[in-house]
């Protein structure tokens, strides 16, 4: 019988240190994986794979680290352009007021730019899949045709709500008719783009966001996630970010926030909860027995001081079978949208606040930043682990910088010392949009211009000063 010779693909990816996060969190130490009309279609050991198939491109990747794309559970496109524009060492209060006008301001353009801007830096640190926090879109089909110029993977839907956490709590006639006339209002809005998941293969999907934090009645959660569990999506909204909207809630609800959702259901396996920062004692059963997910946002805690790190529960969740993922939330309220940053201060502040040095590994940050994000995503059967059938969505390292050597434990040496640093190609849908640390998609100095004359424009309508810090400035 005659030899049929290798098959054909698109890209094989070789002499890899394959992280694989498959289900038994195999490490190929020199694999190599074979991609085919966006999806891999082999896995395994370099000898083998690279002589089974021939692909119209070969990627080298020189012994280097070799892992599923990241994935962000939490972050704000819109703000991007406003990255530092608050005063260092000002309070969420302070902050709130900027973000809002800023928002009042959003034309297309900035939608466009803050969204391209977020995704490629994104991209450039190894996140391939996103899921919005709820402030997009402003402008129907701006952000998403900049997600897809970028080529990364997200998922979106405005946040809705029904109540002003604000307000005053009055249980007239008339502010009952009102919250009734809102509530189904914000029912209609529910859903505005899961229309995009009739593309399968579509870059750019919708789910179900709430805005979350003390803003929903009953009546719209259990609406939205009736939706989501319709269209076999998430739902997604804030949970417990900070101290005010704990109080608010508990005053609302008359009992801690957790145990409120155990109770009318709230607490399944498609809906994620951003932040989480605060869980009393009879909340952790409750959410471990429903199977919510998390999406842990260390830094966005500690740049503003809320304790989350220290108080909150994602490590003992986390131990204790939760699934917990990482997100990078709003450009001010974190350093960079960096999952390997948000990886790392994970378990540096696990460590300090246990004492135990192995409180979290390398590996259990890759987890929370591929598998884990995955699933808090609803898309764990598509992504997040290197897998024959699942989407090419993967992250190619250098192992050529100073922090790379020696190499005596890769996987380490980039989740702890060379970090976004060594990320050089990233590969979504099989595409390479990432090469040498740039996009192959965009003018990056274009972008750059752009994005920057926009931001002196807005400030400009803001009759806002630029923000410089506290040291004397002389031009």
């Amino acid at each position: 019988m005659d030899n049929p010779g290798p098959e054909p693909a698109d890209l094989l990816v070789r002499n890899a240190y394959l992280v694989t996060v498959d289900a038994d969190r195999r490490i190929l130490t020199n694999g190599a994986v074979a991609i085919t009309d966006g999806r891999v279609v082999a896995v395994g050991r370099d000898v083998e794979v690279s002589s089974n198939y021939a692909a119209k491109r070969i990627i080298d990747a020189a012994g280097a680290v070799v892992h599923p794309g990241f994935v962000d559970t939490h972050i704000h496109l819109l703000y991007h352009l406003l990255r530092w524009s608050t005063n260092d060492g000002g309070d969420w209060n302070s902050s709130l007021p900027i973000h809002a006008e800023y928002a009042s301001l959003v034309d297309e353009e900035a939608e466009y730019l803050a969204a391209k801007l977020s995704a490629w830096e994104m991209a450039r640190n190894g996140t391939t899949c996103f899921l919005e926090a709820g402030n997009l879109p402003i402008h129907d089909g701006v952000a998403a045709e900049a997600i897809e110029e970028v080529g990364i993977r997200g998922l979106i839907g405005k946040g809705i709500k029904d109540i002003d956490p604000s307000a005053d709590d009055s249980n007239s006639h008339q502010a009952n008719q009102h919250r009734s006339s809102e509530t189904t209002r914000a029912i209609k809005g529910l859903g505005s783009d899961l229309w995009r998941n009739s593309n399968s293969d579509a870059l750019v999907r919708g789910v179900v966001n709430l805005s979350g934090m003390g803003s929903a009645s009953d009546e719209l959660e259990l609406a939205a996630k009736a939706l989501a569990d319709e269209h076999g999506v998430i739902l997604n909204q804030h949970l417990s970010y900070h101290k005010q909207d704990v109080d608010v809630d508990d005053h609302r609800l008359g009992k801690h926030a957790i145990v409120h959702f155990a109770e009318i259901g709230l607490l399944a396996e498609n809906c994620t909860f951003s932040h989480v920062n605060f869980v009393r004692d009879d909340e952790v059963e409750p959410f471990l027995s429903g199977g919510a997910s998390i999406g842990w946002c260390p830094m966005a805690s500690m740049l503003f001081g809320i304790g989350g790190t220290i108080r909150g529960k994602h490590l003992e969740l986390y131990r204790k079978g939760a699934n917990i993922s990482l997100g990078c939330d709003s450009a001010n309220w974190t350093s960079a949208f960096d999952i390997g940053e948000q990886a790392f201060m994970a378990s540096l502040t696990a460590r300090e606040k246990t004492g135990k040095t192995d409180a979290l590994l390398a590996e259990d940050m890759v987890q929370m930043a591929t598998m884990n994000g995955a699933r808090s995503c609803g898309m764990a059967d598509e992504i997040g682990s290197i897998e024959v059938g699942k989407r090419a969505d993967l992250v190619i390292r250098r192992n050529d910088l100073p922090e790379s050597v020696p190499s005596l434990d890769p996987l380490r040496s980039v989740m702890y010392s060379s970090r976004a640093k060594s990320v050089d190609t990233v590969v979504v849908n099989g595409e390479v949009i990432v090469e040498a640390g740039h996009s192959t998609k965009l003018d990056e100095i274009d972008l750059k211009v752009r994005a920057n004359e926009k931001v002196q424009n807005l400030f400009q309508k803001m009759d806002r000063p630029m923000p410089s810090g506290d040291w004397p400035h002389i031009d």
